[in-house]
């Protein structure tokens, strides 16, 4: 089959959404398949460009901050991906944003009757605070402007702004033949939201690495080393597991360590507050062979968010290295059965607890460790294409 993956992002921003795009390009052209991608592209030059395996296309503005290019949903465009799918001879089109590019694909493989697969990273677009509410409608009609069509009304966030970003997404999702969602709830919650075209359960491939994995001894497991690895920001609220981490050092007497590994608006203060605590690590950003490095010297990974991942890579990342996970959002099921460990709260005292409780019992990190082992299987790349094309098929068949 041949796949044209397409997404709104620049492809060497670091975050979830991007390493599964990475793992589903490989995980396919692993199997046999041939995959094209149509992605932003930071260079200066031509407004598109074509290599070996994608179109690159120039967006006119990027957004600070966020780092988000703005491509517009326009005829150019639109015809542009219309044309490098015909000659690509593509199957099937496989949309995972939901800004301009993604919609000018949709209209593309319309016009020349290809299916269109949605991949939702997130539902729960979630803003740090709520000053700019008065924005929301400015946002509405921006948006609308860069997707060329309407936006749903519906409530869907407490948060004006992120009431307008989730009915951004779910807009794109009703426009698609199938969709997919990494997770249980998060497809729960697009069913209720009104999206009518059947909604499949796939999780995010597993990373791959050219090391082989190893199950975690007790010994490693006796002065245990915790990974936490994600956006220093609010919604993924590393500053409450770093309290509750300094609640814990003390109540076990220094008994374990934190790398904490990642950049964005919180890392100030969390420096700040891990200063005084030789135990915890701040490294910010760091490429992704030390990132696998620090994951083969953890007992287990941490994940702090609460209400606002789907399916986090950093489950992935976890398993993929026969690791635990640390968490306290009891939405996120897949592959925690076994290789999770919930925290009894979600606040800072709650992961004090769990972390006394790991570090007290070490063969506890060491049944996490097979836990995940046992996940391998189920989050591979082969279990990935399997299901995803049966999703293909069932989209064309549709169409």
């Amino acid at each position: 089959m041949r796949v044209a993956i397409v997404s709104d992002f620049f492809p060497d921003f670091i975050g979830g959404a991007q390493t599964s795009m990475r793992e589903q390009q490989l995980a396919l052209a692993q199997a046999g398949h041939t995959v094209r991608t149509v992605s932003p592209v930071r260079a200066r030059g031509s407004r598109f460009r074509r290599d070996e395996h994608s179109l690159l296309v120039r967006p006119r503005l990027v957004m600070p901050g966020v780092e988000l290019p703005v491509i517009r949903n326009t005829t150019v465009v639109r015809s542009t991906l219309a044309q490098y799918f015909r000659d690509e001879q593509i199957d099937v089109i496989h949309i995972q944003s939901e800004f301009g590019l993604s919609h000018a694909a949709i209209e593309a493989a319309a016009e020349i009757g290809l299916p269109v697969v949605h991949t939702i990273h997130t539902f729960y677009w979630t803003s740090d605070d709520n000053w700019h509410a008065f924005l929301a409608p400015l946002g509405r009609w921006l948006l609308t402007r860069v997707i060329g069509r309407s936006i749903e009304r519906r409530q869907l966030a407490a948060k004006p702004i992120d009431s307008v970003l989730r009915n951004l997404t779910l807009t794109t999702a009703m426009r698609a033949d199938a969709v997919v969602s990494p997770s249980a709830h998060q497809a729960r919650d697009l069913e209720d939201a009104g999206v009518r075209a059947p909604v499949h359960i796939i999780r995010n491939p597993m990373v791959t690495s050219g090391t082989p994995s190893t199950p975690l001894t007790e010994e490693h497991a006796r002065t245990p080393r915790f990974l936490w690895a994600a956006r220093c920001d609010l919604v993924k609220r590393p500053l409450v597991f770093a309290q509750g981490a300094i609640e814990a050092l003390e109540r076990t007497r220094d008994g374990f360590s934190v790398d904490f590994v990642g950049t964005g608006g919180q890392l100030g203060a969390l420096r700040r507050l891990a200063a005084k605590h030789p135990q915890l690590r701040v490294h910010g950003a760091i490429p992704r062979e030390r990132l696998l490095e620090l994951l083969d010297d953890s007992a287990a990974i941490v994940l702090s968010s609460l209400g606002f991942d789907n399916q986090p890579m950093t489950v992935v990342e976890a398993i993929s290295r026969q690791r635990g996970v640390l968490y306290c959002d009891d939405n996120l099921t897949e592959g925690l059965t076994n290789a999770g460990y919930l925290t009894p709260r979600p606040d800072a005292g709650g992961f004090a607890d769990a972390l006394v409780a790991l570090v007290n019992d070490p063969e506890l990190l060491v049944r996490l460790s097979a836990g995940a082992a046992a996940e391998q299987e189920e989050f591979s790349g082969e279990a990935y294409v399997r299901r995803i094309l049966r999703v293909y098929e069932a989209a064309a068949a549709l169409r």
